[in-house]
């Protein structure tokens, strides 16, 4: 007899012998059953899974001359079930659509659906690939698939469903065939051995159903393959010789090098693979298996089916040294590695640059890691030891002060406290679960406080703690002083609870009257020249005013309240005369209509604010120049005004059509915008001699003279 190869030899005969498609068999078990056959069956799903011997099946199911009628369970002995299993029957026509797919194939079709059988209860058409059909053929088919004599079924079967028309589809009845599980093709795999008296490891054959993807057909394939040079006897150290595999006991001393940091051995062990015949996409293939498997291992996963391998083949060294983290980075950077290699210069050089810096995946530190050491850190902060109240603080205060410390640890180490706006360490604001723990650990920290000012009021002497902090509150020695840590230690004023000073918050925003006390320039309008030349007192160079006959350390003492209510009106005089200049309201915002050339009424103000409004998405330089123009006078259909920089006329000058284009969409005819220079007033100088002195120091200094005693 001739040899037959073990997919063929082995192909299902009924339906309890199809693998992993329980679901299509009990289906088409109780259709024939009940005599609720359709009449076009469509089989769908991946390559070697049992869609045309399931065809086969049920050609036989409904042909088999052993039983009167549709059967489950044909007898294959009958000479139609032979025919049908040969292929060679009459009425059981199989049609390659890859080879038949013009339309006059089709319409042979259509002329033999209208002869009865010849020995057959029904006459069917297994079409497989039926996607590779035309157009043409397809709509051809679809008046004899939707009505076809009663003697007529047609089964399509497809790995590419999402090809076939769904106007096919919904005249069929649509059955999804699923790959078959690893454990169950090792199964057919030990019944094939058992079969053909072949010896098999568990592992060699573990390797064969996991490499064949899910196909039965491509597993018996394989199977035949590995025992040609097998001689009986399937070991997976054959397979790996002879196959060019690395195997799992290869990969666990590379990665062990790896782990190591050794990459000359790494580099070397690579060396000796390739030359021993291994290909590059084999290297990256199985490296990247085995760190999928890792990284499983790593989150629990033991099952065999998933892993490849069993859990204890994989090393110990390099699941410990690896975190999960650093596992998918290593296993994202062979993927990538996959996908650059198509486009590289040489393929192994980029192999080599990937072990390379597997060699320090120890120290790659994720964004994750580094947010909960500064989380650790913050929360490092918070809790921090602190002092007792003086080195000569009575032992109550010590006893009450170690009781609220130990108190509050536990809360702080818990708790993230709200981002406070002045100090330079920022946290996160506190969940909602954690808001009952705030609320409590603000409350220690207000108490603390109060306790540690009772404490210093009664201390005899000063206390031994570092300048400005308050030993309450004091952070261990070698870490740096942030200012949220010194808000409860100084003053506004830069005091401290231990010189005697009223503590203040130095958050807290104090109001001067005078508007240039931390220094600065001075406007001219609070210089002296702008105080009426009063001849009982000036200003200082940081606007503070000053007398002939109080010196300036004794200024503090003084009775001020009138001169700084001059300062504060001085100051506000000149304000009002800034903004009272010109303002939109003066200028644009004119309510007043004006008529146009037309008979048309246009409202500046709205004209004004449309144009700044349309003008400004598209050209913000000119829309900005626009509002320091001059009030706007409207002269039959031009508008005419006036600016007095000149890089601001350059600006709307460059932008005239633009703007005359929306002014004229605006008002619905021709508007023209025309500007002009605005002459400024030529100022009077008076010639008031300056003193040599400050000649010098002007041109010492490079400044500028804004004013003076007469």
């Amino acid at each position: 007899m001739a040899y037959e190869v073990t997919a063929t030899r082995r192909r299902p005969q009924q339906f309890e012998d199809l693998a992993g498609q329980e679901f299509v068999a009990e289906t088409l078990k109780n259709s024939i059953k009940t005599k609720q056959f359709a009449h076009a069956y469509l089989f769908a799903g991946p390559r070697g899974c049992g869609k045309t011997s399931t065809a086969r099946i049920l050609a036989k199911a409904l042909n088999c001359q052993n039983f009167s009628e549709p059967t489950c369970t044909p007898c294959g002995e009958c000479e139609s079930c032979k025919a049908i299993t040969n292929s060679s029957s009459l009425d059981v026509i199989e049609i390659d659509g890859a080879s038949n797919t013009s339309v006059n194939d089709v319409r042979q079709i259509k002329d033999e659906v209208m002869f009865p059988p010849t020995s057959c209860r029904y006459k069917i058409y297994i079409i497989d690939e039926v996607h590779m059909l035309s157009t043409s053929a397809f709509n051809a088919l679809l008046k004899t698939i939707e009505e076809p004599p009663a003697h007529v079924i047609f089964i399509f079967a497809t790995t590419e469903l999402q090809k076939v028309p769904a106007t096919i589809k919904s005249r069929c009845q649509q059955y999804n065939f699923r790959l078959v599980s690893t454990d169950r093709l090792k199964g057919l795999l030990e019944d094939a051995c058992r079969e053909m008296n072949i010896q098999a490891e568990e592992e060699a054959l573990f390797w064969i159903a996991k490499e064949s993807g899910g196909s039965v057909r491509d597993c018996y394939t394989l199977f035949d393959q590995i025992a040609a040079f097998s001689d009986g006897h399937i070991t997976y150290e054959k397979i790996r010789d002879k196959l060019g595999l690395l195997g799992v006991d290869r990969l666990n001393s590379l990665f062990d090098s790896c782990t190591a940091g050794n990459s000359e051995d790494v580099l070397n062990q690579l060396d000796t693979f390739l030359q021993s015949g291994i290909s590059i996409d084999q290297l990256i293939s199985n490296s990247t298996e085995y760190l999928r498997s890792l990284l499983l291992i790593k989150n629990g996963i033991k099952k065999e089916s998933l892993l490849g391998q069993s859990a204890e083949r994989y090393s110990t060294n390099v699941l410990n040294s690896w975190n999960t983290i650093q596992t998918e980075r290593a296993l994202s950077i062979f993927l990538q590695l996959y996908r650059d290699i198509r486009y590289s210069l040489s393929p192994r050089y980029e192999l080599e640059l990937a072990f390379s810096r597997l060699c320090w995946l120890k120290q790659y530190v994720s964004p994750s890691e580094v947010k909960a050491a500064i989380d650790r850190a913050h929360a490092l902060l918070c809790s921090a030891p602190q002092r007792g109240a003086g080195t000569q603080g009575t032992a109550q205060a010590e006893s009450l002060n170690t009781q609220q410390n130990a108190q509050n640890a536990p809360v702080f180490s818990s708790v993230t406290l709200p981002a406070q706006p002045d100090g330079n360490v920022y946290q996160n604001a506190p969940k909602d679960d954690q808001m009952t723990q705030g609320a409590a650990a603000q409350n220690n920290l207000e108490n603390e406080h109060t306790f540690s000012q009772t404490a210093d009021s009664s201390m005899p002497e000063k206390s031994s703690g570092p300048t400005g902090t308050d030993s309450g509150t004091a952070v261990p020695n070698g870490l740096h002083m942030f200012s949220m840590l010194q808000n409860e230690q100084q003053g506004a004023g830069g005091g401290t609870p231990e010189n005697g000073e009223k503590y203040q918050d130095p958050t807290a925003v104090t109001e001067n009257p005078n508007p240039f006390y931390n220094g600065g320039a001075v406007p001219p309008d609070n210089t002296a020249a702008a105080a009426n030349c009063n001849d009982n007192y000036s200003y200082d160079d940081l606007g503070n005013p000053e007398t002939n006959d109080i010196p300036d350390e004794e200024w503090s003492t003084t009775d001020n309240s009138h001169l700084e209510e001059e300062i504060v009106e001085s100051y506000e005089a000149s304000v009002d005369a800034q903004q009272s200049t010109l303002t939109q309201e003066d200028v644009h915002l004119s309510n007043v209509p004006a008529a146009l050339s037309d008979g048309s009424q246009i409202n500046l103000k709205d004209l004004y604010e449309q144009l700044i409004s349309k003008l400004t998405p598209e050209n913000p330089m000119a829309s900005s120049a626009l509002m320091q123009t001059s009030p706007w006078i409207l002269n039959g259909n031009t508008i005419k005004t006036s600016i007095e920089s000149e890089f601001q006329l350059r600006s709307i000058e460059s932008s005239l059509p633009q703007i005359n284009g929306i002014l004229s969409n605006i008002c619905g005819t021709q508007i023209s915008f025309e500007i002009t220079k605005k002459e400024q007033p030529q100022k009077k100088e008076d010639n008031i001699p300056v003193p040599p002195q400050v000649q010098m120091l002007c041109s010492v200094f490079k400044g500028s003279i804004v004013g003076g005693k007469k």
